[in-house]
């Protein structure tokens, strides 16, 4: 599974609203299995039937999504709230969270058990390159790496004390980047083992980072945005967002981007050009994803239950109930 995931990893949080108090959650889906009976083929021109997947979410919230759409939850082995999941194929998967909580399944996300971690820092951030080899990123400069599927987990000196809030593994298990708050960019060549901070032409906060399956063209978002062609070595400004990014999406020179009022940026140039694509919503997005069976088959979630669907690369999005009325703050690109 490849993964421009994420998330994003936004701070959760419990707000009074209209004299209720509304849980805002992360919510991030990934087809960590089969989560039940395959759906039936779609008939809205999406190449296939929408992907099953897995999601996690506060207070340790665990739940299958065996038609890609509806809920049902599953028994968590944490109370922690969940910022980050990612799997590889569809037996495996990790999420990670609150109190350097980070756990995991093995069986297509049957059973799920904790793994130990040497912090309590909040984990923002999650990736897999192969089944062996895992990083982790959080607050404070948190850095954690895994070279056995997270049976351990040791921690790696960042040199930063901003939170980390995204990170990126290409699948030759070598190069890495780690973006986060103040316009931190941190890139590894040796798996994650040790880390450089590189220059970027930004100080503002960057919540997720991309690469293409050729670890050279790579995309980081936030408040503002930056472009790599060099594999992270240097960075340029990209064009503008009109309003911040929360989440990006890559695959090949695809990129798709969400973020606050309902935007929807998209670029087919790997970020030299973009366009707004007119969305159903007006609500904050938080995360975007799109499934590695079937690339053209995505979600974008966001404030209020906010539920998109794309069936055609996010081109064009629809809105569907979600059955949900948390803030759902990242999806994980399947």
């Amino acid at each position: 599974m490849h993964q421009m995931h994420g998330r994003s990893g936004a701070e959760r949080h419990a707000r009074t609203v209209n004299g209720a108090l509304r849980v805002i959650g992360l919510v991030l889906v990934a087809a960590c299995g089969g989560g039940g009976s395959k759906p039936p083929p779609s008939a809205d021109g999406g190449g296939g039937p929408p992907p099953s997947g897995w999601m996690v979410g506060p207070g340790g919230l665990i739940a299958a999504m065996p038609d890609g759409l509806s809920v049902q939850t599953r028994p968590s082995p944490t109370t922690h709230d969940l910022h980050s999941l990612v799997c590889v194929g569809h037996q495996l998967g990790w999420a990670a969270g609150d109190s350097g909580t980070i756990i995991a399944t093995r069986d297509g996300g049957d059973h799920w058990s904790v793994q130990p971690t040497p912090t309590l820092s909040s984990l923002r951030a999650l990736i897999f390159a192969d089944p062996a080899a895992g990083l982790a990123v959080g607050d404070g400069g948190t850095l954690l790496r895994t070279g056995d599927g997270g049976s351990t987990w040791a921690a790696v000196a960042s040199r930063v004390g901003s939170a980390l809030r995204a990170v990126d593994f290409a699948s030759d298990r070598s190069r890495a980047w780690a973006v986060g708050d103040g316009g931190v960019v941190l890139r590894s060549s040796d798996g994650g083992a040790s880390w450089t901070r590189i220059s970027a032409p930004t100080k503002a906060a960057l919540r997720a980072v991309r690469f293409a399956d050729d670890a050279l063209h790579g995309i980081a978002v936030g408040d503002e945005a930056i472009g790599t062609s060099d594999g992270g070595a240097t960075w340029t400004a990209l064009a503008q967002p009109p309003a911040a990014l929360n989440s990006l999406s890559v695959s090949g020179p695809r990129a798709v981007a969400v973020g606050a009022n309902g935007l929807i940026w998209r670029s087919a140039d790997s970020g030299a050009t973009w366009s707004q694509v007119s969305g159903p919503a007006n609500a904050t997005l938080n995360s975007v994803g799109f499934s590695s069976d079937n690339p053209q088959f995505g979600w974008a979630v966001g404030n209020g239950g906010t539920f998109l669907v794309t069936d055609d690369g996010g081109t064009h999005f629809r809105s569907i109930a979600s059955g949900l009325s948390i803030d759902l703050e990242s999806v994980e690109d399947l």
